[in-house]
């Protein structure tokens, strides 16, 4: 028999203070175990599945960002770098970079050229997917020889082009005369700055665009058929259809492949490597050359490192323009 204690304790459990059965704490089945794992799960395990690419990434970016920023405030020639007795001089390099006007043309040239390039890569590009994009006889031939550029070594290409341009047996000069223009009739290309940026531009665009060419090729094979019947219902004329109704349904992706092209041409180095080496008279220098110059043929580390870490912020910043301009179109 309960007493009566018992039995008024036992009523005050099972009621609150409002006359309401009392449902206590709510407790996780499995108790804090349980908790535990959930928090394993959801907080630390992603974490620890993502560690191994972190670190590769780390290693294989974010140090050598870093030990470049860290060097170009330093004098680093091949003793004192491994060595590891450095003496730091804070922006001088970058003073020198300023005061520098060789390098202050290396830095015009980079951006002119680079812009160039990207212009002329994102026009073939565009106009060989929209051909590529119409049904016509031998359409897969024409789709093989354009990834054919895409495929071939940089080198190769560079070394192949460097003899194709050659003033007195290239074929470029061969072709251009059998077509009435007998002022290449050996014509020398690398002589001056304009022509052998010429011929070098030639070679960056054509190594460049069959991915322009492709990617804009699958974006227009995903632009829906009832958009442009409806468009050509409407008295829109092919012109007006590719201004008016592809290019603004594709410019997320043409913005993507403009960042793309603009880091590609703003750091190319094999093929003006190859052709010029920066010459004549380190006239077709850029600043990729000029950074590989300073570094491993100067052996001035420091400087070489405050080059590589102006066309990093270049790179940046354009890069920020073009994804700023990628969320306007998106409306993020």
């Amino acid at each position: 028999m309960m007493s009566a204690s018992t039995t008024t304790s036992g009523s005050r459990r099972g009621r609150n203070s409002r006359g309401g059965p009392d449902v206590g704490t709510p407790v996780l089945p499995g108790g804090p175990r349980r908790f535990t794992r959930q928090w394993f799960d959801n907080r630390a395990l992603p974490w620890l599945l993502l560690a191994p690419a972190l670190l590769l990434i780390f290693g294989l970016v974010g140090y050598p960002v870093v030990r470049t920023f860290y060097l170009s405030f330093h004098e680093a020639g091949l003793a004192s770098l491994v060595s590891g007795d450095m003496d730091f001089i804070g922006l001088d390099h970058y003073r020198h970079i300023i005061g520098d006007p060789h390098l202050r043309r290396v830095f015009l040239v980079t951006v002119v050229f680079g812009l160039s390039c990207v212009v002329a890569t994102m026009v073939l590009g565009v106009a060989v997917a929209l051909l590529l994009n119409r049904p016509f006889k031998g359409r897969w031939v024409l789709g093989v020889l354009v990834l054919l550029p895409w495929a071939m070594p940089r080198v190769a290409a560079a070394t192949v082009w460097q003899w194709l341009f050659h003033d007195q047996y290239g074929l470029v000069n061969w072709v251009l005369v059998q077509l009435g223009l007998e002022g290449f009739d050996g014509y020398a290309w690398f002589i001056s700055p304009l022509p052998a940026f010429f011929a070098i531009g030639v070679v960056v665009v054509w190594g460049a665009f069959p991915f322009v060419a492709i990617s804009v090729l699958a974006g227009l094979q995903s632009v829906p058929d009832e958009v442009l019947e409806a468009a050509r219902i409407d008295g829109a004329t092919a012109g007006q259809r590719l201004r008016l109704v592809i290019l603004p349904m594709l410019k997320p992706l043409l913005l993507v492949l403009v960042v793309i092209s603009t880091i590609w041409d703003f750091k190319v180095f094999d093929q003006i490597y190859v052709m010029t080496q920066g010459g004549p008279a380190r006239s077709t220098e850029v600043l990729a050359i000029a950074t590989w110059r300073e570094a491993f043929t100067q052996l001035n580390f420091g400087l070489g490192s405050a080059l590589a870490m102006a066309m990093f912020v270049i790179l940046t910043a354009i890069t920020i323009v073009y994804i700023r301009m990628i969320r306007e179109e998106e409306g993020l």
